[in-house]
Order: structure tokens, then C-alpha cells, then sequence
């Protein structure tokens, strides 16, 4: 998400604040990222299953395992998914994937919080 100082960006959709935004290129089956002092990680899983995702949480990490998202025209969680709570608010987040040959993917993702 770009935001400067001098012109601060707010986004807000259907009740919830946009509080982080971005677009990350992966070559790895895994990516973590941290919110204040909450740890989000994705998985990427490979069955024989059709797509789907799953959640739970593993030594004090919300793990999101992404079954089979291996569409090159994209797929993703577009429903807010709620993950946890943040400074008293209820955190959602919402991504989308582009995989591409080798497993290369582009991952974009979305936080948000919710009054409670």
C-alpha cells in the first residue's frame, strides 16, 4: 500500500479498514508475514483434492494452508476471512494467487479490521 506522509491513504470497504495491502512474487511454498504481534503464515498444498483452504493455529501462528491454488489466471479468498483480533478489532484478511510454470506465484493479499 503506498502512503506518504504528507498525503495519507485511508481505505475502508463494508465496515472494515484497510490496514495493509501488497503484492508479493514467490518461489517458495510458504510466506510469513507479521501484524504488530500477530503472525499470519501461508502454506501452498499440492493434493489430489480440489481447491480449498484451511486454518489453525500452530505454536502461537495462524497457519492458512492453500490447497491446489494453482490457476494462472488467479484464484483466491475474496470473502474477508477472520483471523484473529487486534487492539480489541476483529482482523480479516482477504488474498489472491496467480501460480505460474515452476510454482512461481504472485501472491496479493489484504488486512483489515473491524470494529468488534
Amino acid at each position: 500500500m503506498i502512503n506518504s506522509s504528507q498525503f495519507p491513504i485511508k481505505i475502508s470497504t463494508s465496515g472494515c479498514t484497510v490496514i495493509a495491502s501488497g503484492v508479493i512474487h514467490l518461489s517458495e511454498p510458504e510466506v510469513k508475514l507479521e501484524i504488530a504481534n500477530l503472525v499470519v503464515r501461508y502454506k501452498f498444498i499440492k493434493d489430489s483434492k480440489e481447491t480449498r483452504y484451511s486454518g489453525e493455529v500452530i505454536n502461537n501462528e495462524m497457519v492458512i494452508r492453500l490447497h491446489n491454488f494453482n490457476n494462472s489466471l488467479g484464484e483466491g479468498i475474496l470473502k474477508p476471512l477472520e483471523i484473529g483480533k487486534l487492539s480489541g478489532k476483529t482482523l480479516l484478511t482477504t488474498c489472491y494467487v496467480s501460480t505460474t510454470e515452476g510454482d512461481l506465484r504472485e501472491f496479493r493479499y489484504t488486512f483489515m479490521l473491524r470494529e468488534s
